[in-house]
């Protein structure tokens, strides 16, 4: 509920703070007086764009702040939480338009951005006027009376929770998608080049190894020469010098006897015999495990051939293409994480799309079967308002059910049809009602949902024009009843409809010092009558005008 407007240097306005009661708050005035600045400063307060030439002649900046008692609404909380905003009891709304520059919002103190208020405002407070006409006959429009009245708004609002979802999900797949073909493509090369290095089998230094096995096979039968001599010269059975150590220990041991010193040169002979022995035996070997068959010296040159062509095609040599193939699977795991993830997001958005369309589903039953309750309780409102032969509809256009045809709204549009006298056809109500008969089928439409509707406070900017007598006692009656279960504010310069009002406030010019000034004055009971007789009249009040007036307010009191 909006406890307290308060108002400083916009238009007409100095500073001033309007106080509102429960129930149905009227606002009047002589024309130019200010009521409409009223209503500018509630539309700036929840968030409407600023005008600066609407600043004070003089000042700086206007300033509006709007005071609101949210006790007793806790579901807005989750509202509050999605806007990334703080929740709290009381809540209060701050708005600076400056000359100059950009325009500054506060929540609770807080400075926040003019779009985070625009988006909790509808929650808030709902306009209703001649310039708001054009949105509250739009098919959102017509689709929100439709949950406002089948009791579906929480349910509409997780539909666009939903959708929001669903899009960021959407966008999200998209650019996954785009890593991911990135990634497939990447992938081919990288799997070539790996296939490549891996089959390669490199180690490091195997170029130098090769380099020198080339060498020493291009002087393999010189040193197999070299060797097979060295070994002959070893074990040849006259000459060789395993035959000269065994003579030489033979002769040693025969003085062995007479010098026992002589036995230690006995032992060295034999220590040398063994190692030359064995030393023939490694030359034999290594003789024989050499291949200088051309058949080796052909695959040696080309895997030399083979691992010069790989250092050259990636400019490393071989210990840096082995780190290479390291960083190349490392880049090929992630590359592999980006198309997991685009399947993994795939599946979300697939899951969220089904849980959305089965909502949207019951979204969409729900709408469809209120849509004639709600034709019939607002054709019922109409006729208290003396358009008893009007007829309305709300027609739902619901779209095929599948996840590419969700919305925010989930799968449905309205319209609302309508024609004042029995037996016209029925068409969409924009083209077809005049603006007398366009308030009464705003008014009736709230009552209408009254027992289901979000406890918003409702603000009518003189939607009474066009109707005037009985039609204007019937619309205070009808506003009357619909403040009941909702705080409504309205702007009239009807005294039938003011005569219903829980709360009068007077707008009115007080000129001085050579300025005008508006003030807002909260009417006691005979200021009140005087405001209504005044409208009743014009500038002279007669006795017979405050007569008038009593009986205006005495007919809005009866039962």
């Amino acid at each position: 509920m909006l406890i307290e407007l308060s108002v400083r240097n916009l238009a007409v306005f100095e500073d001033v703070s309007v106080p509102f009661a429960p129930g149905f708050n009227v606002v009047t005035g002589e024309t130019g007086a200010g009521k409409s600045v009223l209503v500018e400063a509630i539309r700036l307060a929840m968030g409407e764009k600023g005008d600066p030439q609407a600043i004070r002649a003089g000042e700086a900046e206007a300033e509006v702040t709007a005071l609101f008692d949210l006790a007793g609404r806790p579901e807005l909380r989750d509202a509050f939480e999605e806007a990334g905003l703080p929740w709290e009891d009381e809540l209060v709304l701050r708005r600076v338009v400056p000359s100059t520059g950009r325009s500054r919002a506060w929540l609770n103190g807080r400075p926040v951005a003019q779009s985070a208020i625009a988006a909790i405002s509808p929650l808030l407070v709902e306009m209703v006027s001649q310039h708001s006409v054009p949105l509250l006959l739009s098919r959102p429009a017509a689709l929100a009376a439709l949950d406002a009245f089948a009791g579906t708004l929480e349910q509409a609002a997780e539909a666009r929770r939903a959708f929001r979802r669903i899009s960021i999900l959407r966008r999200e797949v998209e650019e996954a998608a785009v890593r991911s073909a990135t990634a497939h493509d990447r992938i081919e090369g990288l799997d070539f080049r790996l296939s490549e290095l891996s089959k390669a089998k490199l180690k490091p230094g195997e170029s130098d190894e090769i380099a020198a096995e080339l060498t020493l096979l291009k002087n393999g039968e010189k040193v197999i020469a070299a060797v097979e001599g060295a070994e002959e010269a070893l074990t040849a059975s006259e000459h060789g010098a395993l035959a000269a150590l065994a003579f030489a220990g033979a002769r040693l041991r025969e003085t062995g006897p007479v010098d026992p010193r002589v036995a230690l040169f006995v032992d060295r002979v034999a220590s040398l015999k063994a190692e030359v022995g064995e030393l023939a035996r490694d030359l034999s070997a290594h003789g024989r495990g050499m291949d200088i068959s051309p058949a080796r010296r052909e695959s040696l040159e080309e895997r030399l051939s083979e691992l010069r062509r790989l250092e050259r095609k990636y400019l490393m040599d071989a210990p840096a293409l082995i780190a290479h193939i390291a960083s190349l699977r490392a880049e090929r795991e992630g590359l592999d994480g980006a198309i997991d993830e685009e399947r993994r997001l795939r599946a979300a958005l697939s899951l969220e799309e089904a849980d959305a369309l089965r909502a949207a589903l019951a979204l969409s039953r729900a709408r469809g079967a209120a849509a004639e309750p709600m034709a019939r309780a607002a054709e019922a409102e109409l006729g208290k308002v003396d358009l008893s032969g009007a007829r309305l509809r709300a027609e739902v256009i619901s779209r095929a059910p599948a996840a590419a045809s969700l919305s925010a709204s989930g799968l449905d549009e309205a319209e609302l049809l309508f024609c004042a006298n029995a037996g016209h056809e029925l068409r969409p109500l924009a083209q077809v009602a005049s603006g007398g008969e366009l308030s009464r089928v705003m008014l009736a439409l709230r009552n209408g949902a009254a027992g289901v509707q979000g406890r918003r406070t409702v603000v009518f900017d003189e939607i009474d024009n066009g109707i005037g007598g009985k039609v204007a006692e019937r619309v205070g009656a009808r506003l009357k009843a619909l403040s009941g279960s909702t705080q409504v504010l309205c702007v009239t310069h009807l005294p039938q409809v003011a005569a219903f009002a829980d709360a009068h406030l007077l707008v009115s010019k007080e000129a001085g010092g050579g300025t005008v000034k508006t003030r807002v004055k909260p009417l006691g009971k005979q200021d009140r009558i005087n405001e209504l007789a005044r409208m009743v009249s014009g500038a002279e009040v007669t006795d017979e005008a405050r007569a008038h007036a009593r009986e205006l307010i005495g007919k809005a009191g009866e039962p």
